[in-house]
C-alpha cells in the first residue's frame, strides 16, 4: 500500500487497528495483495453494474409488455437457459478446475489442451441441443411466439460456448477479461431492449438482442483466452488427464441438475402446466428475480469474507472449520435484514417499480423473500463440504430436496398458483440448508455463535417494528419505499452497534476486508465499520 494510503488508514482507524493491519498486510507478498484486490474490484464492479442494469431493463420490459406476454417469454427463456446449463454436463466446472490446477503448476501446454478439448466438446453438445430445440419449436411451439422461440433457441449456442472461456479466464485469475466482456454485452443488451420497446419490435427485438449479446460476450471472452495462450505449447490432451476430467464431469452434472431443480426457478414448468392463469408465471418470475438480486449482496459479502480469511489463515483445517462458523454469522447478518425488510416493503416495492398490473405478485414476493434466507446462509457450509470432498452427501441430500420441491409444487400450485410455487421452492431450500449445515456440525468441529445470531434476530425484529408501520401508512408508494429503507437501515445498524454484536476480533476482520475494497468506496466502508463495530475502550481491550 502507498504511503498516502497508509496515512488515510491511520486517520480513519484506531492506532491498534493500524498496527494489526500493517502486520497482516506485510505478511503477504505485494503481488498476491495486488491480485486479490484487483480481482475483488472487478468482480464487485461486474456484480453491481449487471445487477442494476438487468433489474432496470427487466422492469421496463415487464411494465411495457404486461404479465401475460411476459409469462410466456419468461417460460421460453427459462427453458432455453436451463437446457443450456444442463447440456453443459459440468464441462465448464471441469475447465476451471483442471486449467487452474495446470496453470498453477506451470503446465501451460496441458492447460491449453484442456481448453481446446472442452470447448470442442461444448460446441458439439450446443449444436445438438439447439437442433433439438428448433425441431421442438417448429412442431409444438405456439405459432404466435414461434420466431421469438427460434431466436431464443439459437442463442443457446453462444451462451453455452461462452461458459468455457469464462472459466478459462477465471482459472488464469484474469477477472478483468470476463468483466469487460460481460459489461460490454450488458450495455449492448440495454440499448437493444430500449430500441425494441421504443420501435415496437417487442419480444422479437428482445430475443434478437439476447442472441446478439450472447454472441458478443463469447467472442470477447474467447479473444482474451486466445491472446493469453498465444505462446503456450500445442500438445495433445494426456490420456490420464482425460479420464480424470470425465469422472469429475459426471459428478458435476449431477450437482448441476440439482442446482437447476432446487435453486433455480424450475417451478415455472409446473406453473405453466398446473396454474389456470398464465400470468402466475410472470408473478413468480419477477418475485424470484427481485429476491435473487438482493441475494447477490450478502452472498458477495460472504464470499469476500471467506476469501480474506483463507488468505489470512492459510489452509489450516482447524482454522477452516472456525472460518465456516464465522462466515455463517456474517452472511446471516447481511441477508436477514435485507430480505425481511424487502418482505415488509413488498407492497410499495412491487407497485412502484412494476405498476398496478403486477399487484398480485406482492404476496408472492413476500414469501420468496422470507424463504430465501436459508439459501443465503447455505454457502459457507456448502463450501466446507466441497473442500472435504463430501460430494456424495450433497448429491443425496440435494435429491431429497428436489423431491420435496416437486411434491410441494404439484400439491400447492393448482390451488395457490405462484404463491404455491414460492412455498415449494422456499421450503425445499430450507430442507437443503438444514441438512447441509447439520452435516457440517456433525462431521466437523464447526461452531456458530448462537448469542450473536440471536442478537441479529433481535435487531431484525426491531427493524420490522419500525418498517411495517411505514409500509402500511397512507403515504405514496415511492415515499414509503425510500423512508422504509432509510429507517430500517438506521434502526438495524444502530441495534447491531448497541448490542455489541461484533467482538474485537470481528472488528479486526472487517477492517482487514476494507483493505481489499477499491478506494472509491473504501472510505465509506471504513466509516461503516467504525459505526457498527466501534473501537473497544481501554478497559474492554485489556479484559
Amino acid at each position: 500500500m502507498s504511503p498516502r494510503g497508509n496515512r488515510i488508514l491511520y486517520l480513519l482507524f484506531s492506532p491498534q487497528d493500524y498496527f494489526l493491519l500493517s502486520a497482516a498486510a506485510t505478511s503477504e507478498s505485494p503481488a498476491s495483495r495486488s491480485k486479490v484486490a484487483q480481482n475483488f474490484a472487478w468482480t464487485a464492479l461486474e456484480m453491481i453494474l449487471l445487477t442494476l442494469g438487468t433489474l432496470a431493463v427487466g422492469i421496463a420490459v415487464a411494465r411495457t409488455i404486461g404479465p401475460r406476454r411476459l409469462a410466456y417469454f419468461n417460460y421460453v427463456y427459462w427453458l432455453t437457459t436451463a437446457g443450456s446449463l444442463l447440456g453443459c454436463m459440468g464441462i465448464p466446472g471441469t475447465t476451471f478446475k483442471y486449467m487452474g490446477e495446470l496453470l498453477g503448476s506451470g503446465e501451460n501446454g496441458a492447460a491449453r489442451a484442456v481448453y481446446r478439448h472442452t470447448l470442442r466438446l461444448q460446441a458439439m453438445i450446443a449444436i445438438v441441443i439447439a437442433s433439438c430445440g428448433l425441431v421442438a419449436v417448429l412442431l409444438w411451439g405456439d405459432p404466435q411466439y414461434r420466431l421469438v422461440s427460434l431466436l431464443m433457441v439459437v442463442s443457446v449456442v453462444p451462451q453455452m460456448l461462452g461458459f468455457i472461456p469464462s472459466q478459462a479466464n477465471r482459472a488464469a485469475e484474469d477477472f478483468r477479461a470476463n468483466t469487460l466482456a460481460s459489461l460490454g454485452a450488458e450495455f449492448l443488451n440495454m440499448a437493444g431492449i430500449v430500441a425494441s420497446l421504443l420501435l415496437h419490435w417487442n419480444l422479437v427485438g428482445i430475443a434478437a438482442t439476447i442472441l446478439l449479446c450472447r454472441t458478443g460476450e463469447f467472442i470477447g471472452k474467447a479473444a482474451a483466452v486466445s491472446r493469453r495462450q498465444k505462446g503456450f505449447p500445442n500438445i495433445p490432451l494426456p490420456e490420464h488427464l482425460r479420464r480424470r476430467m470425465w469422472n469429475f464431469t459426471g459428478l458435476g452434472t449431477g450437482l448441476l441438475l440439482l442446482q437447476v431443480i432446487v435453486w433455480d426457478r424450475s417451478d415455472i414448468i409446473f406453473l405453466k402446466w398446473l396454474a389456470t392463469d398464465i400470468r402466475q408465471v410472470a408473478f413468480f418470475s419477477i418475485s424470484f428475480t427481485l429476491a435473487d438480486r438482493l441475494l447477490q449482496i450478502p452472498q458477495a459479502f460472504g464470499s469476500a469474507v471467506g476469501a480474506t480469511q483463507m488468505a489470512e489463515y492459510g489452509r489450516d483445517r482447524q482454522k477452516l472449520f472456525r472460518i465456516t462458523g464465522v462466515a455463517g454469522i456474517y452472511v446471516l447478518m447481511a441477508a436477514m435484514p435485507m430480505l425481511v425488510g424487502a418482505a415488509c416493503l413488498s407492497a410499495p416495492l412491487v407497485s412502484t417499480i412494476y405498476g398496478s398490473q403486477y399487484l398480485p405478485a406482492i404476496s408472492v414476493f413476500t414469501l420468496v423473500a422470507i424463504l430465501a434466507i436459508p439459501k443465503a446462509v447455505l454457502a459457507p457450509a456448502q463450501s466446507l463440504l466441497y473442500s472435504t470432498e463430501e460430494l456424495g452427501f450433497l448429491l443425496k441430500w440435494g435429491c431429497l430436496s428436489g423431491v420435496v420441491n416437486i411434491a410441494l409444487d404439484v400439491l400447492l400450485i393448482p390451488h395457490m398458483g405462484a404463491r404455491g410455487a414460492a412455498l415449494g421452492n422456499g421450503l425445499a431450500q430450507a430442507v437443503a440448508a438444514v441438512g447441509i449445515w447439520s452435516r457440517a456440525f456433525w462431521r466437523h468441529p464447526v461452531r456458530i455463535d448462537v448469542k450473536a445470531a440471536l442478537k441479529v434476530l433481535a435487531a431484525t425484529l426491531l427493524m420490522v417494528a419500525v418498517v411495517v408501520p411505514i409500509a402500511r401508512s397512507g403515504w405514496p408508494g415511492p415515499l414509503k419505499l425510500v423512508l422504509g429503507i432509510a429507517a430500517g437501515a438506521v434502526v438495524y445498524l444502530s441495534a447491531i452497534r448497541i448490542q455489541r454484536v461484533f467482538s474485537r476480533e470481528d472488528r479486526q476482520r472487517l477492517v482487514y476486508v476494507t483493505m481489499k475494497i477499491p478506494k472509491f468506496v473504501g472510505r465509506t466502508a471504513i466509516l461503516l465499520v467504525n459505526f457498527i463495530a466501534p473501537v473497544p475502550s481501554t478497559v474492554e481491550a485489556s479484559s
